[in-house]
């Protein structure tokens, strides 16, 4: 099969560029409630791309953003292969940019444009190589279920499967939403961490105030929400300092952290490749267990004050800070939050603690036949073994599908650490979409034969 899915994904280059234009020149940013209608004629958009290759697609409303739901269906007999991608993005503000985020750029092979790499391309590509297997007649049905909220937590996501849980007979997932090691080390994986957002709130007076009059004797909330901060966790190390924040932690046993060190990653690359001045340890195994397998504390950004040019010498009368932390298995979002509302309102009561969403951890398993099959895969396309990892972020609807669905979940992404997730000038490649196209075929080969078993 090698030469001639290799000669179909060439042949759909031209394709997969079309597509994704249509796909990144919608504003698709969640977060933006200014974008409610973008939403919708991305789910319309997307519907059409998938009818436009010969497949079913329909789209789930829900009280929140719509879920398109496509298909390729052999027939009801016939096992079925669900892909999971998300069509929201980040926001694309920063002053980086080199061009419009929302015009896709071409150069040499790179797509760039917001969302291109997360997760526009990918899904493309998905949907691409289930169309060359459905034509060739392998036995499997192909569905695709495609999210507009995975940005913000995913909110809605199981108010619209549930609705539709009956039209997705499906024996497994395959989520295709995460970053590899390298070009050169395709990476699956089956686990990621949970997060929980809060704001810290503080107000010490009704208006600003001048700081020669009252500094010294007036509170400085931004000084206090630091100082609060500072309590919560170790800048310097990354410890986490609230009370029985650790208790649950389930850390990673030690043959999975041997996996983690024989995966290639490389430390060097990862501080160069994001640009870090120094990382808080270059110890491989314990970097890789920090990023993939820790619980964490950040601090996204302090508001209040004067942020205008030059100084204005005043005691601001309000300031709040965003946060998160990633959680790992057994943390239960609902009781890291109020440990850290408690620890909080020992520290200062008039701080105000406010929830922004919150997921739980995920951890499936990286032995067993599906993990198996995608091995052989892997191995058929590029003559190596995966990496078979943890990843660092979240996916909340893996969660969702894993309740609803109850079937083995899959997660093998093509970005690059340099594609710039989130990042300005963000980007994805056609050499990474192409090798796509080729390893899930081979996939889809060794799931037909699983399932014939």
């Amino acid at each position: 099969m090698g030469e001639d899915v290799r000669a179909y994904a060439e042949s759909q280059r031209s394709t997969f560029e079309r597509f994704l234009r249509e796909l990144v020149e919608i504003p698709t940013v969640s977060a933006d409630p200014a974008r409610k209608g973008d939403m919708q004629r991305c789910a319309e958009t997307a519907a059409e791309l998938i009818r436009s290759l010969g497949g079913q697609a329909s789209i789930w409303p829900t009280s929140g953003n719509p879920i398109v739901f496509g298909r390729f269906e052999r027939g009801p007999d016939y096992p079925g292969l669900a892909f999971y991608n998300h069509l929201d993005v980040q926001p694309a503000d920063e002053p980086e940019w080199k061009s419009d985020p929302f015009r896709l750029r071409v150069e040499d092979g790179r797509y760039i444009g917001r969302g291109a790499t997360d997760d526009k391309g990918p899904a493309v590509a998905c949907l691409l190589a289930a169309k060359y297997a459905y034509d060739r007649g392998l036995p499997l049905n192909f569905y695709f279920i495609w999210e507009l909220e995975e940005e913000i937590g995913s909110p809605h996501f199981e108010e619209g499967l549930q609705a539709h849980r009956s039209e997705v007979r499906v024996r497994s997932v395959f989520v295709s939403d995460s970053i590899w090691i390298s070009r050169d080390r395709p990476s699956v994986d089956y686990g990621l961490r949970g997060l929980q957002g809060a704001t810290l709130y503080l107000r010490t007076a009704e208006v600003d105030a001048h700081s020669g009059v009252t500094g010294g004797a007036a509170p400085n909330p931004i000084a206090e929400l630091c100082r609060i901060l500072m309590a919560c966790f170790d800048p310097g190390t990354g410890e986490v300092k609230i009370p029985h924040f650790y208790d649950d932690v389930v850390p990673p046993t030690e043959e999975e952290l041997d996996n983690f060190v024989q995966s290639g990653f490389d430390v060097e690359r990862f501080r160069k490749t994001y640009g870090f001045r120094w990382l808080r340890t270059e110890d491989l195994r314990e970097l890789l267990k920090r990023i993939w397998a820790w619980p964490t504390f950040e601090v996204h950004g302090i508001a209040g004050g004067y942020q205008g040019p030059g100084i204005k010498t005043i005691i601001p009368h309000w300031a709040e800070a965003k946060v998160s932390m990633r959680l790992v298995p057994n943390q239960v979002p609902e009781k890291v939050f109020q440990l850290l509302a408690d620890y909080v309102r020992q520290l200062n009561p008039l701080v105000e603690v406010r929830s922004h969403g919150s997921l739980a951890p995920y951890v499936g398993e990286f032995k067993g036949p599906h993990a198996d099959a995608l091995r052989r895969a892997v191995r058929r396309a590029f003559g190596i073994e995966p990496a078979f990892i943890r990843e660092g972020g979240s996916i909340g609807a893996v969660l969702t599908m894993k309740k609803l669905l109850d079937v083995p979940i899959l997660m093998m992404g093509l970005s690059l650490p340099e594609h710039g997730y989130h990042a300005p000038n963000e980007y994805f490649d056609w050499d990474q979409a192409r090798r796509g196209i080729e390893v899930f075929n081979y996939y889809f080969e060794e799931l037909a034969q699983l399932y014939r078993g």
